[in-house]
């Protein structure tokens, strides 16, 4: 072997005295079928010899790249705990991601401004012959309108917070939204509120979780109590938080607690309330949903609905491993919803006319 040539597989096979087919198979993991001495031989030998899988050649010959697109940006915390597992969870399993998103991060990524540039995206990852697919709900939409032929071509793909509003074509990872809202409608009327606003987001078509969450919510303070909860929207760049809020705020009569179907939107609200002398929770309390990593920080602590999105994400990237790993199972996609838990603060307290 050449001082300047990068070893090769068949280097490795002959300074261990092994067969290049075995060679191949313990270095690939596949060492039930040999003895311990023979693998520590050729790792030790590989190891010396610095020799490095070619996975491009590998995929040339297997048809896989052993590489995962990941289209979610790091935009609140939310979304970096998901990041972080599904990294977690495919590097264990010797798959890399490829990360990619649209915009700066700044502020949520708009797909109605940039659907171009999101397309572009998906296609760079296709591109590359990625394994699979994991979106968040803004490309799940792009995905659906777009790229429908990756279910014949068997890219398993799984969304994240998305319900596609016609038939299902892909696994889909979101959280349960009906018992997490009748977990704050069942808090909210304990502690005795009879008027109650909720706080939605755009609610465009891919913030289907928003439409959830929220009609979730109505249902369950009508369920529960009879009631009907006065819900409000932001537009579709959610532009006017601020606007939003002082029209609930300034409502007369006023409701006495509020529902935000995110911790950005309470943050809205605490920011009206001051403005307009209102005290949390004396005056109104206020209830999120997230858990972000600012909510513990306000001025009372905000009680939210704490969501679980390391196990989001575990669970995506596992439902991808699986899909891979069983090509020849049932294909029909799934959908599976994660339970979210009740953190109680200081921005909830009864009402005080009570």
């Amino acid at each position: 072997m050449s001082g300047s040539s990068a070893p090769r597989l068949k280097d490795v096979a002959e300074a261990a005295n092994v067969s290049l087919s075995a060679a191949s198979r313990i270095l690939r993991g596949e060492r039930d079928r040999f003895g311990a001495e023979t693998c520590d031989r050729v790792l030790k030998e590989a190891q010396r010899l610095g020799w490095r899988r070619n996975l491009l050649v590998n995929g040339i010959q297997t048809g896989r790249t052993k590489t995962v697109g990941v289209m979610i940006p790091p935009v609140d915390s939310f979304w970096v705990n998901v990041l972080a597992s599904i990294h977690v969870e495919l590097a264990a399993a010797d798959y890399l991601p490829i990360t990619v998103w649209v915009g700066d991060c700044h502020e949520m990524p708009h797909l109605e401004k940039s659907d171009k540039q999101g397309l572009e995206q998906i296609s760079r990852l296709l591109d590359r012959r990625i394994d699979g697919l994991i979106l968040w709900p803004c490309f799940a939409v792009a995905y659906y309108d777009h790229f429908r032929e990756l279910i014949e071509r068997r890219v398993p793909v799984v969304v994240i917070d998305h319900e596609f509003s016609k038939d299902q074509i892909a696994d889909s990872i979101e959280t349960d939204e009906e018992h997490s809202t009748r977990a704050v409608a069942e808090h909210l009327i304990s502690l005795g509120h009879e008027r109650i606003a909720c706080f939605s987001s755009r609610e465009t078509s891919w913030q289907a979780w928003a439409v959830r969450r929220r009609a979730s919510f109505e249902s369950a303070i009508a369920e529960l109590k009879g009631l009907d909860a006065n819900s409000f929207r932001m537009n579709q760049w959610g532009s006017n938080g601020l606007e939003v809020a002082r029209e609930i705020l300034t409502q007369d009569p006023r409701p006495t607690a509020v529902f935000t179907v995110t911790d950005h939107e309470a943050l809205y609200v605490y920011e009206v309330a001051q403005e307009l002398g209102l005290r949390i929770p004396e005056d109104l309390s206020v209830i999120g949903f997230a858990d972000l990593d600012f909510a513990a920080k306000l001025h009372p602590p905000l009680t939210t609905m704490r969501q679980q999105p390391k196990e989001i994400g575990r669970r995506a990237a596992q439902r991808i491993l699986e899909r891979l790993e069983d090509e020849s199972a049932d294909n029909t996609p799934t959908t599976v919803r994660v339970g979210a838990e009740l953190i109680m603060r200081g921005s909830t307290a009864p009402p005080a006319s009570s």
